[in-house]
């Protein structure tokens, strides 16, 4: 171990910022979650010493506060800077791994990774970040890695972190504190402003105002394999793909358009899943960087909150797509900073009365920082780009139907599409979706495509749905699954569900179980989580008995009824018979 001994300017103490109240909630609910550690590796140039690392390292704990300061989750939480102390500095023996002084320490990096993944945070104990260097017998660094807590970091802060090191392990003379930057109890006090106060709760207004006409999952579909084959109910995994050609071609773009890559990418995302949906309008939840304040791009904390996007796709040229992507990140990250718990609170209540359950996990992630100006080649060197590479790898469970995440633009265009539902969006369909993108990204690079040209890149077919599926309040509904869920919810009642009665989209006759709506409704939220393609009745009517065919709506309509109504808080027609 190397002391990594920090000195700063002020011992202090106050509350939390907007964006580490979101990662607190959120580890409060999952602490295990994969993303609530981040971890990053530093390019280390040949012949760097431990000292080196060490002092650029100390340099970046004075520099930034949240790397130094421990944290209290709740509401409202407390960050506590502290002013100097001492940080261990992991050295690993890279040597015993086999690692080679030569830049090939990408063995020793995983393994000091997962050292310094051992062991849990304890956030108001110690600040939540560990170093660690593997080490020749002649005293080189072959690899340096930094392990912290989200509530420190975003990956925005960790690309910060990362140009300030390679600028300081090249050059001696950056390995200085320098100016004042922005902290995040500055930021927290910001916040506190009236003003800022008033433009936080606008963003819950529009996160509110999306949640009531957003669908609870963009991509539902019918299942292409039995639940039970993927285990216990569902799988979950990733494929991911890494390809040279698209990364070539976003350069064309970029140079033609004038926007991001990633805001290209997210042009390409939009197109696919218009044509899959057949949506024409695609609103979903992302992660805004919040990042658009000239003072916050060199900020080191948590500033990424999930907001609502809306694109209107219907038969737009892909140029304009890129555009109206553009747009739509930016009218989303003017409502990307709100106070997690009053959002909470909203949707919590929103998605009840409407009887959905959405994950507001980000179906489309970047965690690219595109700064540099486009340098496109030769059209002719894309068809002429190394292979195109996709994997798949089984992940932990998670209740999103689909994600895309973006993880870098640069030599190649790395991305992956996931699913916690294997049994509706299958590997071999998960890879389809990343090889369409590519297509389209491509083709993308001879020139702008209108809509005709945009399909023909795709190549994908737009979902087929059965009979039996419904569009109902914004989101496709499986009958059949809804049905599941009252067996499921209502259990050992006997219940059927019936679309279209007196103009309700969806009614529930139950007999033998809950005593009110309100209960029969508050069953079926609590069992909905996880289920892709359903949603609560709209009405829930309670009768004294099953008919002898429960399957015929006239039958349950001859019995008594002892209570009716949609079971939703405040609900006048919740009565007794």
């Amino acid at each position: 171990m190397v002391p990594l001994r920090f000195e700063g300017h002020r011992d202090a103490a106050g509350p939390l910022t907007a964006g580490q109240r979101n990662i607190a909630k959120w580890l409060l609910n999952a602490p295990h979650a994969p993303a609530a550690v981040l971890d990053h590796t530093f390019a280390v140039p040949p012949g760097t010493t431990v000292e080196d690392v060490a002092a650029c390292l100390r340099v970046l704990l004075c520099r930034h506060e949240g790397l130094r300061s421990t944290y209290r989750l709740g509401d409202p939480g407390e960050q506590r800077v502290l002013a100097a102390g001492s940080l261990p500095l992991l050295v690993h023996d890279a040597d015993g791994g086999g690692d080679a002084p030569d830049g090939g320490g990408a063995g020793a990096a995983a393994r000091l990774v997962a050292l310094c993944r051992a062991e849990p945070f304890d956030v108001a104990a110690e600040p939540p970040v560990r170093f660690g260097v593997a080490v020749t017998a002649a005293g080189l660094v072959t690899a340096a890695v930094m392990v912290c807590s989200h509530l420190a970091v975003d990956f925005q802060a960790l690309a910060v972190l990362d140009a300030e090191f390679a600028e300081m392990i090249r050059d001696p003379a950056a390995r200085v504190p320098g100016e004042p930057r922005p902290q995040p109890l500055d930021r927290a006090a910001l916040e506190d402003r009236p003003a800022r106060r008033r433009r936080m709760d606008q963003a819950v207004r529009h996160w509110a105002r999306a949640l009531r006409v957003a669908p609870a999952h963009p991509y539902a579909k019918p299942r292409t394999a039995p639940p039970a084959a993927s285990g216990a109910g569902t799988g979950s995994g990733a494929c991911g793909m890494s390809s040279p050609a698209a990364a070539m071609a976003l350069e064309h773009v970029a140079a033609r358009t004038g926007a991001s890559r990633p805001a290209i990418v997210l042009a390409a995302f939009c197109a696919l899943l218009s044509r899959r949906t057949g949506d024409a309008t695609c609103t979903f939840v992302t992660l805004s960087a919040n990042r658009f304040e000239s003072d916050l791009l060199r900020y080191v904390g948590t500033l990424a909150q999930a907001t609502f996007l809306t694109v209107e796709v219907g038969d737009s040229g892909f140029d304009a797509l890129v555009r109206r992507c553009f747009g739509a990140v930016l009218q989303a990250g003017l409502h990307g900073a709100y106070d997690v718990h009053r959002q909470h609170e909203q949707s919590t209540r929103i998605v009840a009365e409407r009887g959905i359950a959405p994950t507001f996990e980000p179906m489309f992630n970047s965690i690219v920082m595109d700064t540099r100006a486009p340098a496109p080649g030769s059209l002719r060197d894309i068809a002429l780009a190394p292979a195109t590479e996709t994997q798949w790898v089984d992940l932990p469970a998670t209740d999103i139907l689909l994600r895309f995440d973006l993880g870098s633009v640069d030599g190649a265009l790395i991305a992956r599409v996931w699913t916690g539902d294997t049994s509706r969006v299958s590997p071999a369909e998960a890879e389809s979706l990343l090889l369409a993108l590519e297509r389209l990204v491509i083709a993308a690079a001879g020139g702008d495509l209108d809509h005709a040209g945009i399909v023909g890149a795709l190549g994908l077919a737009p979902i087929q749905r059965p009979p039996g599926w419904l569009h109902i309040d914004h989101c496709w509904v499986d009958v059949a699954e809804v049905q599941r869920l009252l067996d499921d919810a209502l259990a050992p009642a006997v219940c059927r569900v019936f679309p279209g009665v007196d103009g309700v989209p969806l009614t529930a006759y139950v007999a033998g179980g809950p005593a009110t709506a309100q209960e029969a409704h508050e069953r079926c939220l609590a069992a909905l989580p996880g289920r892709h393609a359903a949603m609560a009745p709209q009405r829930y009517v309670l009768c004294g008995q099953s008919p002898a065919d429960p399957a015929l709506l006239a039958a349950w309509q001859a019995e008594p009824v002892l209570a009716e109504g949609s079971g939703r808080t405040g609900d006048l027609a919740l009565s007794a018979v």
